[in-house]
Formats: structure tokens, C-alpha cells, sequence
């Protein structure tokens, strides 16, 4: 398999040992020592190294956060990245230093161990100039519970949409934890969409946290960090304003993912205290033409988390699918009927079995209103 390298530079890359042919393209979101089978060979944010035809460990160990590894078997392909994910909850304390890690050591691998949704699959997708996205997670907040996971799904999500499915990386704007304020979530989800959207381009927006409704008329609100829902009107951000927003774009080509609830009973949801809801039923429907929402659960629903693969239960089947395992029918493209047909019944079976609650996601429009958009391609698999 190609490199694109010209012998020269591939003489100049660090090796593990003279003998070593295969090449490992290797990244992070932040500086990084790699280490191949406890040698250290390359310091970068994106590297590539020379190994032995066999199994590995790769270690990555940034300063200041806990090291993490992937165990790697060949064939290795050295176009597609082996990635590393560090977020705020990866972070050692302050004057710590990274080699003391949490020890004993059996504890630190199953901290660290990634779940087996966080490689995006190797894509046939075309690179879409005119695609943009805004992917939101919200896993601490300034004066709520935190919700699980979130921002790791956010940071996931991010990682897929560039390197698998299409969206140039100068396009896609990700908010986290304390940088997803109401001011933040106005700007982006505003004047950034509109300033990089154009006609015809494509659209994804992604949030994980708080969900919260008025519980006078049921209309749902996605909570920002320093969002309250004793005072939602102004410190939420109410969902009929995004999809208002969304329908302004030039495009009818627009997915929006909520791995959130808006009952109010739990979960990923809040309300404010002392209060219950007044209506039955909450408003998060999607009104405007060209635009698809998919949604962990009903609005009645709680959405919940797989603590054993460390996401968002919406989100964990989510990427399970676009990695391949929706695509029903193997024609090596994956649609957005056939990943809701897929993760629907195993997030609801899933949902029962690990969290005892009812947890049905939902697309609106129904699948049997989409019309032509039912067979959008989310990305094509490389086979």
C-alpha cells in the first residue's frame, strides 16, 4: 500500500529497528510523546513512524495528562490515523507529574482503554468543501450534574466528521464544557453557520447534555454551561430558535443529532427545582422543510449512557453504525434510514438492559416522510 512518501522520506522517518517496513500514521489532539512497545520513537501532534510487521503497543503521554494506548495488529495502513483523544477528565492534577499516572498499573489500562467506537472507519467519502458543522458536548456545567460522556461524544463526533465523512476540519466548530455558553451556542449555531453555510452545502449540527422543557407549555431548550432552568427563556437556548435558524441556511441538506432529553424526569435532562412539568407532552419536533433530527428519545423519555464503552447510548450506536454495522443491505454506503433502522432497537434494548429505563430514539420527520432524504448517504465505507 502506497505511502505517498518518496524514498527519502521515508529513510528520514524514526524506525523502531532496522528492519522495521511498516508505516504508522499516528496522531492527537494534543502534543504528544509516542512510545512503540515502551520505545520512545517521535513527539508531535501527527506523526509517522516505522515498525516491525507485527503486534504492537502504542503509548501516547502528553505533559500533563494520564498516557494512553492502543494495541495495534497488522495489517497497518499508512494513510489512516491511529487517533488519541484527550479531554479535560484525561487531565493529571496540578504538579503531577505524567509518569506517575493512577497506579497500579492494571488500573490505568482500563481508565485509558478506548471504547471501540472512537476509530472512524477508513471512508470512500469525498472531502465536501461547502460541509459545516457545529458539535456541541456538555459534560461539566458550571451549577448542574454533569452528563456523562458528553463531551466525548462531541470530541468523537468531530474526529468522524473529518476524517470519515467529508467535512473539512476549518469547518467544523467543536464546543466543550465551559466554552459552550449561551453566548457561544448563539454565535455558533448563528453567525458562524450562515457566515460558512453556502447554497446547496451540507449541514450537521451535534449536541450532548442538558435537555430541559418549560414546564408550562413543553417547549425544549438545550442547556449551555452556565444555562439555569429556573430561568430558561434567558439562559437556555430554546430549540425552536435552532431550527428557525437552520431553515434560514441556503440548504436543505441539514442533520441535527440530540443525544439529550427534554421530559424533565432524568437522565440527560434537568428541571428546575421544585416544579413539574404542566403539559404532556414536550415540543421538540422539527417543523421546517430540510431539515432531519434525530433524537436519543421520545419526549416523554429519558436518554442514558453505556458506561462500559463511555458514550452517550444515542451516540455510542451511532458511530457503530456509520462504522458499518447499519449498512444492511452491504452496498458499502451507509444511509440515514438504515442507521436509524439500525440503532433504534438497540439503543431501546440496550437502554432496558443496562439502565432499566424506556429509551427509543426518534426521527422526525418519520422515515416514511422523508422522501428522497431517506436514502441520504452519511458516508461511503472503503471495502
Amino acid at each position: 500500500m502506497g505511502t505517498g512518501l518518496s524514498r527519502e522520506q521515508f529513510d528520514l522517518l524514526p524506525r523502531q529497528s532496522p528492519d522495521a517496513a511498516e508505516v504508522l500514521l499516528l496522531q492527537s489532539n494534543v502534543n504528544c510523546q509516542f512510545f512503540v512497545d515502551s520505545q520512545p520513537l517521535a513527539i508531535g501532534r501527527r506523526v509517522r513512524i516505522v515498525v516491525t510487521k507485527a503486534s504492537h503497543q502504542v503509548t501516547c503521554k502528553p505533559d500533563g495528562y494520564r498516557a494512553k494506548e492502543e494495541y495495534l495488529q497488522p495489517p497497518f495502513d499508512p494513510n489512516y490515523p491511529i487517533g488519541f483523544t484527550f479531554l479535560l477528565e484525561d487531565r493529571l492534577p496540578e504538579g503531577k507529574p505524567a509518569s506517575e499516572g493512577a497506579a497500579p498499573a492494571a488500573r490505568v489500562e482500563e481508565a485509558v482503554m478506548p471504547s471501540d467506537a472512537d476509530n472512524p472507519p477508513r471512508t470512500r467519502t469525498k472531502a465536501m468543501k461547502d460541509a459545516a458543522a457545529v458539535v456541541i458536548g456538555i459534560e461539566k456545567y458550571r451549577d448542574l450534574p454533569k452528563v456523562d460522556f458528553a463531551a466525548r461524544d462531541a470530541e468523537t463526533v468531530k474526529r468522524y466528521l473529518v476524517e470519515s465523512m467529508g467535512y473539512p476540519e476549518e469547518n467544523v466548530a467543536v464546543l466543550t464544557n465551559e466554552r459552550a455558553t449561551r453566548s457561544d451556542l448563539e454565535a455558533y449555531l448563528g453567525a458562524w453557520l450562515k457566515n460558512n453555510v453556502t447554497p446547496g452545502g451540507k449541514v450537521f449540527v451535534f449536541f450532548a447534555g442538558h435537555g430541559s422543557p418549560d414546564p408550562t407549555n413543553g417547549d425544549a431548550f438545550m442547556v449551555p454551561f452556565d444555562g439555569n432552568p429556573s430561568f430558561l427563556k434567558s439562559s437556555a437556548y430554546p430549540l425552536k430558535k435552532l431550527y428557525a435558524d437552520l431553515a434560514m441556511l441556503p440548504t436543505k441538506d441539514i442533520l441535527v443529532v440530540m443525544d439529550s432529553c427534554f421530559s424533565g424526569a432524568g437522565g440527560r435532562s434537568v428541571i428546575a427545582k421544585g416544579t413539574r412539568p404542566l403539559v404532556t407532552k414536550v415540543d421538540d419536533s422539527a417543523p421546517a422543510d430540510g431539515i432531519v433530527v434525530l433524537s436519543a428519545a421520545s419526549g416523554e423519555q429519558i436518554s442514558s449512557f453505556y458506561p462500559d464503552k463511555r458514550h452517550g447510548m444515542l451516540t455510542y450506536f451511532f458511530l457503530k453504525g456509520l462504522q458499518g454495522e447499519a449498512d444492511g443491505d452491504r452496498s458499502g454506503s451507509v444511509t440515514l434510514t438504515e442507521l436509524y433502522d439500525y440503532l433504534r432497537p438497540k439503543v431501546t434494548q440496550m437502554a432496558r438492559k443496562l439502565n432499566n429505563v424506556e429509551q427509543t430514539p426518534q426521527l422526525a420527520p418519520p422515515a416514511d416522510r422523508l422522501g428522497d432524504r431517506a436514502g441520504m448517504t452519511l458516508l461511503d465505507l472503503a471495502r
